[in-house]
Order: C-alpha cells, then structure tokens, then sequence
C-alpha cells in the first residue's frame, strides 16, 4: 500500500504546484505568483500531498475570509491524474475543514465550472450544497450563477456548513 503525507507548503512548493495545475483540466489555471502567493500568506490554509519519496502529487490553496473570519474558500484542488481515485482529494478535504473548523470558521465555499461534473458529483458526496446569490441559470441539468466570474462565466457555488 502507497504512503502519502499531507503538510503545509513551503514557500517554495509553488513551483511543484504550477507543475502540477495544468494536468487538473477543467480546473482554472493560473499565474505561478498566485501559486506562489498561497504558498507565501496562506501556508497555514493550504495544503500539499506527497508520497513517500516526498513528491508533491496535488495541493489544495485556500483560505479564510478576512471580511468574514466564519467563512472559508477552497480556491483550488489538485491531484495529478495518476494518482486519482486514492481518496487523496477527499483527505486533503478533510484536512482543510478540520484546520478551518479549529480557526472558528462555520463555512466552506468553493466555486466550479458546471461542465464540471466529476467535480460536482464529488462535492455533493462530500456534503457541499448550491449556494448561490444572483441571478441562477441552469446549464444542461446543473444550478450555476448567471456571469458569476464576469459576462458568460457561470460557477457553481458551493457551501458547507461545518459542525
């Protein structure tokens, strides 16, 4: 049986993250400074997953609301595709509520493409729920929010409350 360690990333884990990111398609990908700054302000709310060998195989970015310190937000998670179907998203899930639960948060959020639905699926089994302010469209069969991300940028919201 594989090993695998979850842990904070260091500063430098941002480049190993940019790595990895374009092999999570659909996902959003973005500019090595925003890995970078998640793994610089927001190492206590991010996380990354390694084997044994101490290969960084997914990450999970996210954060917690400065308007809102009750409020979470999953910006991004990653596994690399071969090492999918291992539970490793889920741990990384569950890693991050339980270090936002003991920091006072109430919620999760995150935000998916509704072409998505792998990722949807997962979230819902995870116990996330719609939840979403604005102008709702229904794109072939799944609830989004109309221009969420800017004009023809439809996301699914997604919340979960935390016990």
């Amino acid at each position: 049986m594989e090993e695998f360690n979850i842990r904070s990333p260091e500063e430098h884990d941002f480049l190993k993250i940019a790595e990895i990111a374009p092999k999570c398609l659909p996902m959003v990908t973005e500019k090595n400074s925003i890995y970078h700054l998640f793994t610089k302000f927001f190492k206590n709310t991010s996380l990354v997953v390694e084997t044994a060998e101490d290969e960084i195989i997914g990450f999970l970015l996210g954060f917690i609301s400065q308007e809102n310190p009750q409020d979470a937000y999953i910006h991004l998670l990653c596994v690399s595709p071969e090492f999918r179907k291992k539970g490793l998203a889920k741990a990384l899930i569950w890693k991050f509520l339980d270090i936002v639960r003991m920091k006072g948060c109430y919620r999760t959020y995150l935000i998916t493409k509704p072409e998505n639905l792998t990722a949807i699926e997962f979230y819902k089994r995870l116990g996330f729920k719609f939840d979403g302010e604005g102008e709702k469209i229904q794109i072939n069969g799944v609830n989004a929010v109309k221009d969420y991300n800017g004009f023809g940028d439809h996301r699914v919201v997604f919340c979960k409350l935390l016990d």
